[in-house]
């Protein structure tokens, strides 16, 4: 399988995300809805890799953001 997904950040919103015990383990965390691509199947044959199928999607969801090591849970 080969899986390829593009987002736009200008058209994610950043959000400011807090866990329910108050702490903050992300920086800077980009979310959205927007995301498109395509997904192609393969099988594998005589050694050879044979494309079966392939696939396109809309509305993905994305995210991206920085994990802050420094905090425990």
């Amino acid at each position: 399988m080969e899986t390829e997904v593009h987002c736009l950040k200008k058209d994610m919103l950043l959000i400011n995300y807090e866990a329910p015990d108050g702490s903050r383990h992300h920086n800077r965390l980009w979310n959205g809805g927007n995301g498109w691509g395509t997904m192609k199947l393969y099988d594998r044959k005589d050694g050879q890799l044979i494309l079966t199928d392939e696939i396109e999607a809309a509305h993905i969801g994305c995210e991206y953001g920085e994990y802050d090591h420094g905090e425990s849970y």
